[in-house]
């Protein structure tokens, strides 16, 4: 027995200096959470002022009051294959590395963190930068097809409920195609009700980049989706507040590029001379480990300074170099222009910050006149003749002999809604049989007998087809049975019936 016990207090002994510095080093590693968010503008959160409109985007004020954000930060490409890595690994985009895979982008966030002994929690989107001996390739990993069409919210809701404490360090990681295309969320959280696929043209595509208020419908759709991220980001800030992780995470939530509602071009995403000022300016946000208080920084950072910060705070070289640098560093903070790389990587496109600065002030003043800011109703005050939303509407008869009449696609009726319900019918459209094969009109749209909508028909290029395209508030519905009817907007603001659904 003796014998027994002067082995167990030898072990011990040997065992304390080696697992003591070793246990140390856990603690001192803090769980580090990185949210890669899709086609989201910075100045979907701004106010006209600049600052975060946190009546309509409370998460990202709640974010922000806890990190430090950078107004001015910008992405390096307007391609997530080529974005995303940028952000993973601190390296420029380079021809002939476009596959976004861990074959041609070896050394990465992942690779430094497991070196460091952090347990891997990853889900890519679109890219599959992450070797599979650390992220299996399961539940369609790195599948862009899919991810962008089907399950984005139950997967970022699955990330973000797996937030929780663990002795072992923890990366977690997800790239999530929001508020990408399609837009199909609410700011609520609630889905609008689909329709059976074939029933209607996607409005989104670039057949429809001509129109004028088809655009305009568009970039509310896309701010609505906005608004659901931005509940996303709020789940975050909470889930980590709740499970005790705050303090001392090290937390960057950011986007892979923006989006430009420029009318009448080809692309709205490639990034131009004309559009850099839209497709750029992405959120960045930094949480240091022991961070509680906000900050804000006038820094230019860009994607590739993320990994460099991430390794500057946790203290670990990278064991690589990079083509960015801390954003806390004097590199960064010296910086006095936007650099983002052409589509075909034949060069960068650059801008000066004072010319920069002016050009996005402009562009917040274009979306306050067409969006306002704060509560989410005024985003739905848009279209001619709003002077109607509102008010009772005239009975809605049927249609003058010769007349157009509106043929409604209805997903699943109105006769059993729910407002509550996780998907509601808030999305009216459908086309003017009879109607013009050239020119619009303006329309109305009256649900429950006033009028919830108004706005402006439209053709798609190539298409002689006469569509309509209204997004209506839930606040319009009631339980049970509704109706629907559309009006044409005659000049002297005379609703002439052209149709409804019941």
């Amino acid at each position: 027995m003796r014998h027994v016990l002067l082995a167990a207090l030898t072990a011990l002994a040997l065992a304390g200096p080696a697992t003591a510095p070793a246990q140390a080093a856990q603690k001192g590693r803090p769980p580090v959470v990185m949210i890669v968010l899709d086609e989201f503008p910075l100045a979907d959160i701004q106010a006209a002022d600049g600052a975060i409109d946190r009546r309509r985007f409370p998460g990202f004020a709640a974010l922000a009051a806890g990190s430090t954000w950078f107004p001015n930060a910008y992405a390096v490409h307007d391609s997530t294959h080529f974005a995303v890595p940028a952000i993973l690994t601190g390296r420029a985009p380079r021809v002939g590395a476009d596959a976004p895979t861990y074959l041609t982008h070896p050394r990465s966030l992942f690779t430094y963190l497991d070196r460091l002994g952090y347990r891997i929690r990853s889900r890519e989107e679109a890219t599959t930068v992450c070797p599979p001996r650390l992220c299996p390739r399961a539940d369609r990993y790195g599948n862009p097809r899919y991810n962008i069409l089907h399950r984005r919210r139950e997967r970022l809701d699955h990330t973000i409920a797996g937030l929780r404490r663990s002795k072992k360090p923890t990366l977690t990681f997800h790239h999530s195609v929001l508020p990408h295309v399609p837009w199909s969320y609410l700011p609520t959280g609630q889905a609008r009700e689909g329709y059976r696929q074939g029933t209607l043209p996607d409005f989104a595509s670039p057949a429809g980049f001509g129109d004028e208020f088809l655009t305009l419908f568009n970039e509310q759709r896309h701010l609505l989706q906005a608004g659901f991220a931005d509940a996303e980001v709020g789940r975050l800030v909470a889930r980590l507040k709740k499970t005790g992780q705050w303090k001392r995470a090290l937390v960057v939530v950011t986007a892979d590029q923006a989006i430009s509602f420029q009318q009448g071009v080809s692309d709205r995403r490639q990034v131009t001379e004309d559009n850099v000022h839209e497709v750029a300016p992405v959120p960045l946000f930094v949480k240091r480990p022991g961070q509680t208080r906000g900050a804000r920084s006038s820094a230019y950072a860009s994607g590739l300074d993320i990994l460099p910060t991430i390794a500057g705070l946790l203290g670990r070289p990278l064991g690589w170099r990079t083509d960015g640098a801390s954003v806390f560093g004097r590199a960064a903070r010296g910086r006095r222009q936007l650099r983002m790389f052409r589509r075909d990587l034949s060069g960068a496109i650059t801008v000066p910050a004072a010319e920069m600065e002016i050009r996005r002030r402009n562009d917040r003043f274009r979306r306050l006149a067409l969006f306002g800011n704060g509560p989410w109703s005024r985003v739905y005050r848009i279209g001619p003749h709003r002077g109607l939303l509102g008010r009772v509407a005239p009975h809605a008869a049927l249609p003058a002999r010769g007349a157009p009449q509106a043929r409604f696609a209805v997903p699943k009726g109105l006769d059993r809604v729910d407002p509550a319900a996780a998907e509601v019918p808030t999305f009216a459209a459908g086309r003017l049989k009879g109607g013009s094969t050239t020119g619009g009109r303006d329309v109305a749209l009256s649900v429950n007998g006033r009028i919830a909508a108004v706005g402006r028909s439209f053709h798609l290029a190539g298409d002689r087809t006469e569509w309509f395209a209204l997004n209506l508030p839930v606040s319009a519905l009631r339980k049970g049975r509704n109706t629907m009817s559309l009006f044409a907007v005659e000049p002297d603001l005379r609703l002439t019936p052209l149709g409804g659904v019941r």
